[in-house]
């Protein structure tokens, strides 16, 4: 501006004098035109100190940081914004087989996958529960994504005819709907093995994830494909799982024979080994068999022994030999076995739950607590476990604490609700929090809703009596309990230590119940 000012100033005199000595002007004038440039000057000045030329016109210049604030801001640079976790959903692939009856072969590829993808950090995978309710449905993948958190699915077909297998897969991008890859494989059987690490290699490449040395070699180990020679042995893992899933008395016991059958074609078979252990053990839990229970339970403990001796590293069979001991009491070393099994697979969740209740029925409320809260961490839709939690926190008299897991939970339950309307367990669940903390009249509304479905299992008439107690309808809570342990399943430390009975304890009435119940 001090140039500027010099230069117009010069200007304005070179003009000046000339013009006055033309228009005989007296000298003066001359002197005035001096004096008011020199008083212009500092009014310059001073205008250009307090305003600037910037992108709107003239504006007025900003203040100077205090000498301590530029400090900070040079010796502390602004955090980057976090990046947001990218989440992926393994979708049920489509059975094209001929005769349509490769439903537990689709499953099985789909749940490999996921296992596998569960083991590489960077990225978060959702669970089955939630990514399977789409199964059969023609919904378009940005919705799929919308309700799953998901931005990138992995979905795709299967077509076995003999010991031929075309398995077609593909990766979209569940915010744009865009395909990332897709490739066909047209393999003997015995090949399907190789093609699930590769895709499962493609999609972490897709998704810009590094895993580190350790993940590239769990990507290489994780799933029972990998764990056997024997196609014929691993379509009988598949069935056998596939069974477990749909739970009931006569799919446990024929996922008992599977497993049964795919130990016998392969005894080197660790995956079958603790698949085995696991039915046993739901086969104890709800006492299915109430003939042989020493003989389930020897073969139990056998089975996921040989597991864990085939291998060391495989999370399934430390949470199969986890869930015998705890049955047979042996809690010290089954606590051993869930944090062993949480361990080798950090982004499993079904470990840390049924660590949880196993502490919470031993009385272990504050480790209960902490164990329910990373089963959440590692699967945020685990309404199960939240649910479970605010049962904890109100035996421990922490209702702040209870309230909040009940806030959760019903978020929990809501996003799957929005997925499938209709899972009574979800509903069933979600009126015991809405009972307690939410829309009572939403509770009981739900509750209602599932009695009127007639379902007879255990858990949902158990769930269920405890939401009547709470209620504060004893008679009918009765009743469903009744119902529920006249199925011949139950247990009574559950019972015993389940916050929801409490109001029943002294009645004489469900001290006869309780002493009913098997084990």
């Amino acid at each position: 501006m001090v140039v500027a000012y010099g230069i117009a100033s010069f200007a304005v005199l070179q003009i000046a004098e000339p013009a006055m000595h033309g228009l005989h002007l007296e000298e003066w004038v001359l002197t005035a035109v001096l004096v008011l440039l020199g008083l212009g000057f500092p009014v310059a000045v001073a205008l250009a100190w307090a305003f600037d030329v910037g992108p709107g016109g003239i504006e007025r210049t900003p203040p100077l940081p205090r000498p301590e604030a530029a400090a900070r801001e040079v010796t502390t640079p602004a955090a980057p914004a976090p990046r947001a976790v990218p989440a992926v959903a393994v979708l049920p692939f489509a059975d094209l087989s001929p005769e349509q009856d490769q439903a537990y072969f689709c499953d099985g590829i789909a749940e490999e996958l996921l296992d596998a993808l569960c083991c590489v950090s960077g990225m978060r995978v959702v669970p089955r529960s939630s990514s399977f309710q789409f199964k059969g449905r023609d919904v378009d993948s940005r919705e799929i994504g919308r309700a799953l958190g998901a931005t990138t699915l992995l979905e795709g077909s299967v077509r076995k005819a003999g010991s031929r297998v075309r398995v077609a897969a593909r990766l979209v991008d569940a915010t744009e709907g865009l395909e990332l890859w897709s490739q066909r494989f047209d393999r003997e059987l015995t090949d399907v093995f190789a093609v699930q690490e590769e895709i499962a290699r493609a999609l972490v490449k897709a998704m810009e994830i590094r895993p580190s040395s350790t993940e590239e070699e769990r990507l290489g180990k994780v799933g029972a494909s990998r764990a056997t020679r024997s196609a014929e042995a691993y379509e009988h893992y598949l069935r056998g799982r596939h069974h477990l899933m749909a739970h009931g008395d006569r799919q446990i016991g024929l996922a008992r024979e599977s497993f049964r059958r795919a130990v016998e074609l392969d005894p080197s078979f660790a995956h079958a080994h603790a698949g085995l252990a696991d039915a046993d053990v739901m086969i104890l839990q709800w006492n299915f068999d109430l003939e042989h229970p020493e003989q389930v339970r020897a073969e139990a403990l056998g089975a996921s022994g040989e597991a864990i001796r085939l291998r060391p590293d495989l999370a399934e069979a430390h949470l199969a030999r986890a869930n015998i001991l705890t049955v047979m009491g042996q809690a010290e070393e089954g606590d051993r076995e869930f944090r062993t099994a949480a361990e080798l697979n950090p982004g499993w969740g079904d470990a840390c739950y049924f660590h949880g209740r196993a502490l919470a029925v031993a009385g272990r409320l504050d480790e209960a607590v902490a164990v329910y809260e990373e089963a959440a961490r590692r699967n945020p839709d685990d309404f199960a476990s939240l649910a479970l939690l605010v049962n904890v926190h109100e035996r421990r008299g922490d209702t702040a604490a209870a309230r909040d897991a009940a806030r959760r939970a019903e978020e929990a339950v809501q996003r799957r609700l929005r997925i499938d309307p209709s899972d009574e367990r979800a509903l069933y669940m979600g009126a015991i929090g809405d009972l307690l903390y939410g829309d009572r009249a939403r509770g009981i509304a739900r509750a209602e809703r599932v009695v009127a479905s007639g379902r007879g299992d255990f858990a949902t008439l158990y769930n269920l009596a405890c939401f009547y107690v709470r209620l504060g309808d004893k008679d009918r809570a009765l009743q469903l309990l009744d119902r529920a342990v006249g199925s011949g399943r139950g247990s009574r430390k559950w019972m015993q230590s389940d916050a929801d009975l409490e109001a029943l304890r002294s009645d004489p009435r469900f001290q006869a119940i309780l002493a009913r119940v098997r084990s």
